[in-house]
């Protein structure tokens, strides 16, 4: 699969990642959407594990596996997107050629292990802005990465939509109408307790 088209569903991912979970966790957006947009995430996903194998393959079922150990499929939504990523990869597996690399499975998951504790410890170790930042962000992962592409297990282009990923979903993250509806909800709910 070409690099130009795998950099935007990987933005793309990233971004339905976070809008399902602000859609159910926040309570921001449509259920609705959300749930639909698992399921087409479901299937790019799984077309990515097999047709761009095995970079998107090693990344991909390490996220599901880390999730399900993570006990993070806590939704209707994200349960429909998992399931329908691993269906189209059955589906598909036996008519493509797809390479399962399980060391470089293990490496995503041992990283974004770190990654998680690191950032339980950022939420309860008072530090640093910087560090809390660095730590919140989630950095393992992506030394990850950059190691495995300075050791010549993955082209460098694989950074492209590795951070794409990243990009979007940290974009969902930025430009989201929370802070506003938070705001809003204050308001209203100091409104309420005034009212004679």
């Amino acid at each position: 699969m070409p690099i130009f088209i795998i950099v935007p569903l990987y933005a793309f991912l990233g971004f339905a990642i976070k809008f399902i979970d602000q859609a159910y966790d926040e309570e921001m957006y449509s259920l609705k959407t959300a749930n639909l947009l698992a399921v087409i995430s479901g299937v790019v996903m799984g077309a990515l594990m097999v047709f761009d194998s095995p970079f998107s393959t090693a990344f991909f079922l390490a996220m599901i596996v880390s999730l399900i150990l993570a006990r993070k499929i806590d939704n209707v939504a994200f349960a429909a997107g998992t399931g329908t990523a691993l269906i189209t990869l059955g589906i598909m597996l036996f008519r493509e050629n797809v390479e399962f690399m399980w060391g470089v499975v293990v490496i995503f998951l041992v990283a974004g292990f770190i990654d998680e504790i690191m950032d339980e410890v950022a939420h309860r170790v008072r530090t640093v802005k910087a560090m809390e930042w660095f730590l919140h962000y989630r950095p393992f992962s992506d030394v990850a990465i950059v190691l495995m592409v300075l050791a010549g297990t993955f082209s460098w282009e694989y950074l492209v939509p590795y951070f794409a990923f990243t990009i979007g979903y940290l974009a969902m993250q930025k430009f989201t109408p929370m802070e506003l509806g938070s705001s809003i909800k204050g308001v209203l709910m100091r409104a309420v307790n005034l009212r004679p």
